[in-house]
């Protein structure tokens, strides 16, 4: 019985600090938050231990020389941007072109007999002259067409010249397929070559081969073209010229390699024919004046996916062919700079009048640098220079320099210069620290400026551009710090300074002093309100006097209109809006609200407050009142950027809110708030009675059980609030329960078992 007793004890405190601590999620806070600034901020600690790590990991790469963006050489002659190529247009018919059918010829004969004909070479490959017959001219150049045609015009006239020209071409088709940026079926003239054709199909693609371009010609292949010749010899004897039905084709690309730095056309280049490392130079039109050759690298992709570096001695491979290496697919060829060094040079830096290298003489002294850079300028330091000496070590010593005596004269300072050796002479004002002063306030150009020897107060106004308009010259300060540490303010007056030029008032500036111009007050401009609606001269007033109230501004501009309706006068004040901005409110009460928990397990901020400054701007007032007691204690004194608006007698009572029929009503004196509500058909449903409100014209808010009793005035509004509906959601109680319950009949269950 005893155990039974305390297993049900047991269950009965499981059920207990269930109800207590069975609360809504969102009231479940847990026991630490951090809160980040924003989430790009926040690094969970595993991926901050994976940062360091990486952060710490450390990659060898090959030194290269400076990086190129480097392209494969030739590709860009084939670039959409480039201009576009006509061969019928812009080719003239070398010598010995061959005549064939379809070509113009331009006959003309002078003499004896004038002709001027146009001969079309017909299929057969012949041209009609009329009254001499057909003459065969296919195959033949033009010279050679010229001499049948004037043999067989011999055969009829007698003492006569003639010329024969060629007119327009004849075209034909032909193919461009392969790795062709526009691969398909063109139209060209008889003129036209591989690399014409090539061309207007836009070159080969990025896979397409620039050397192994092949010319088909009825089902066999008659040429394979190497337009690397053409683009860097200009010959023309490895472009030949098309036949009609030729087929131009371009193969995947070949073997590439990369070459980069001291190279004068560093790029990608397509290898052919188990070409060398000289051969890729001469592609690349050679290294450059400042190529080291002694070891140029090759970074190449080896087998079983690997790498490897070989270092080769370009100068030994252009006499010894057997250390001239064989390039591969994939090699990266790199051409360092010499070494930046010149045994017999020394530096001249600085403050004098032709620095630079010079070089080093035997015997030559810090003093014939001097005076090989023509000596030292105006602005040069002579207290000190510096000579900078490298090591064997490379350690840099540095030798201090008295170069003002060793101008002098002071032969016994001078010393012999060695090889690298950098003599530097400062300026005086890297050397000297400059003393400043600073002025700030109404001048042309506030800042800081350098302090000059025996600167007066009167010498920084006039470098700051003069003084501003509406200064105050009654009195300026000069905030100063003294060499002991205290600080103290020298009040000046500037019209002593600069109008009456007493010098004794015109304080000599020292180092770090702050100088202060003022505004002066009294030429500060009117502070303006505005004024409108309902009265004679509505618009915006200046405020003379400090303590000018509302009253006051209502008779200047003529007081109210018959039609003015005081009762509902508008005061609205800007200030207190940015007044309200300044102290930060608005964060202030964000961070005020609470915190609750969504289903998802986030946290997140309620808003149930909503605070809007701009709405917090209007001012409740008794205007018939100010204006009955001519202001009095009711008035309000006006203050800069005021805006006032006084209505005219509005129609009638407005219902707004939970209400039958929302609108305006007819005003009646003896009408109180439940009648008006009665005329609008009454409250709706979800009307909260309880949350009334009789808004007065003034702005003053009314509510309270009894608020149906009291008289509406002309202007008022009537408001009534809705309910608010709370919706329970009893599952999560219902399953908690549920589950509790269930585990308490397991308990009972057991309880009575054991207690069999």
């Amino acid at each position: 019985m005893g155990r039974r007793l305390w297993l049900l004890l047991l269950v009965a405190l499981i059920i207990i600090l269930y109800c207590i601590s069975w609360r809504p999620a969102y009231c479940q806070l847990p026991d630490t938050v951090e809160i980040h600034d924003s989430p790009e901020n926040y690094v969970p600690p595993h991926a901050a231990e994976n940062t360091a790590q990486r952060e710490t990991e450390t990659t060898r790469q090959i030194p290269r020389p400076q990086a190129e963006n480097l392209r494969p050489f030739g590709y860009e002659i084939f670039s959409e941007n480039a201009p576009s190529f006509d061969a019928v247009n812009q080719s003239i018919a070398p010598d010995d072109y061959r005549l064939g059918a379809g070509d113009q010829l331009l006959l003309n004969t002078w003499g004896r007999v004038d002709l001027n004909i146009e001969l079309i070479v017909d299929r057969e490959g012949k041209v009609s002259i009329p009254r001499a017959g057909e003459v065969t001219v296919h195959g033949q150049t033009l010279s050679e067409a010229k001499d049948r045609i004037r043999r067989k015009l011999q055969t009829i006239y007698s003492d006569f010249e003639l010329s024969l020209f060629l007119g327009r071409l004849r075209s034909m088709t032909v193919f461009a397929v392969g790795e062709v940026r526009r691969p398909g079926a063109y139209t060209v003239s008889s003129l036209t070559t591989v690399f014409n054709a090539l061309y207007q199909a836009g070159g080969p693609n990025e896979r397409g081969s620039l050397r192994q371009v092949r010319l088909m010609r009825g089902n066999r292949q008659v040429e394979e073209i190497d337009f690397y010749d053409l683009m860097l010899s200009g010959r023309r004897g490895s472009d030949p010229r098309l036949q009609p039905g030729d087929i131009i084709f371009v193969p995947v690309v070949g073997p590439r390699v990369a070459v980069r730095g001291e190279i004068k056309r560093p790029a990608i280049y397509e290898l052919r024919n188990n070409e060398r490392l000289t051969d890729l130079f001469a592609l690349a039109g050679g290294p450059t004046a400042e190529a080291y050759l002694a070891r140029v690298m090759i970074d190449r992709v080896a087998e079983h996916d690997g790498r490897l570096l070989l270092d080769v001695d370009y100068t030994a491979a252009l006499t010894d062919k057997s250390t001239d290496v064989i390039l591969a697919d994939g090699d990266d060829v790199s051409v360092f700079s010499i070494f930046d060094s010149r045994p017999n040079t020394v530096w001249l830096e600085g403050a004098v009048r032709r620095p630079g290298a010079f070089e080093r003489t035997p015997g030559m002294t810090v003093y014939d640098l001097i005076d090989g850079g023509d000596r030292l300028t105006g602005e040069a330091f002579v207290g000190r220079a510096d000579l900078e000496r490298s090591d064997d070590d490379g350690t840099i010593e540095l030798i201090p320099v008295a170069i003002g005596d060793l101008c002098d004269g002071e032969g016994e300072l001078d010393f012999t210069l060695q090889d690298g050796d950098r003599l530097i002479v400062y300026d005086r004002e890297r050397v000297l620290r400059k003393s400043k002063v600073q002025i700030d306030g109404l001048v042309e150009q506030p800042g800081e400026y350098d302090l000059l020897r025996s600167m007066r107060l009167s010498d920084l106004i006039f470098r700051a551009g003069g003084l501003g308009k509406n200064a105050f010259l009654a009195r300026a300060e000069i905030a100063r710090r003294h060499p002991d540490g205290s600080r103290k303010i020298l009040t000046v007056d500037l019209g002593d300074i600069l109008i009456r030029h007493d010098l004794e008032e015109d304080i000599i500036l020292r180092e770090d002093d702050h100088v202060f111009i003022r505004e002066n007050p009294e030429s500060l401009g009117f502070p303006m309100v505005t004024l409108e609606w309902a009265v004679l001269f509505p618009g915006r007033f200046a405020l003379l006097e400090p303590t000018d109230g509302l009253y006051e501004l209502i008779d200047r501009a003529g007081g109210l209109t018959p039609r003015a309706f005081p009762q509902g006068t508008l005061f609205i004040r800007q200030k207190i809006s940015d007044d309200l901005k300044r102290q930060n409110l608005s964060q202030v009460l964000a961070h005020s609200e609470p915190i609750v928990q969504d289903s998802s397990g986030s946290f997140i901020r309620q808003q149930l407050l909503r605070f809007d400054p701009e709405e917090m701007t209007r001012i409740v007032l008794d205007v018939p009142s100010i204006l009955s007691n001519q202001g009095g204690e009711e008035d309000i004194i006006l203050q800069d950027g005021d805006h006032i608006f006084v209505p005219e007698v509005p129609s009638g009572i407005q219902l707004m809110g939970a209400i039958a029929s929302p609108g305006t009503i007819k005003y009646h004196s003896n009408w109180k708030v439940g009648r008006y509500l009665e005329e609008a058909g009454g409250v709706t449903s979800a009307a909260n009675k309880k949350e009334m409100r009789l808004i007065r014209a003034n702005g003053r808010v009314i509510s309270g059980e009894n608020i149906l009793g009291r008289k509406a005035k002309l202007g008022d509004a009537i408001f009534v609030a809705s309910r608010i509906k709370k919706e329970k959601n009893w599952l999560p109680y219902l399953t908690g329960t549920a589950s509790v319950l269930a585990s308490v009949a397991t308990t009972w269950l057991l309880i009575d078992r054991i207690g069999e």
